[in-house]
């Protein structure tokens, strides 16, 4: 197996939101963690920033997020999570030469 694709992205979502963006959130990670090539997929809370959140996505091949990124159930929590967030969420795609268990 080749070494997985990474998804890192970072929203800040306001406060009087942040119940509706983990519902949504919720949703879409339960759906994602059935969907091909998934091997990982969390969305966590900043504990000591409130509002930050900051998901981490493990992914077979890029060819898997590319199809991840069509699914209906990601395009209904990007269309939620879009009214939710103070600003336009930052998303990465990392695609390492190799990852070493520490």
């Amino acid at each position: 197996m080749s070494d997985p694709v990474l998804v890192i992205a970072r929203a800040r979502v306001i406060p009087a939101e942040r119940e509706r963006f983990i519902a949504a959130a919720r949703d879409c990670i339960a759906a994602t963690r059935r969907e091909q090539g998934c091997l990982g997929y969390d969305i966590c809370e900043n504990l000591t920033d409130p509002g930050h959140f900051v998901s981490v996505e493990s992914w077979e091949k890029r060819a898997d997020v590319d199809r991840h990124m069509q699914q209906a159930h990601l395009q209904a929590f990007l269309a939620i999570a879009g009214t939710c967030v103070s600003a336009a969420p930052v998303i990465e795609v990392v695609e390492p030469r190799s990852v070493d268990r520490l």
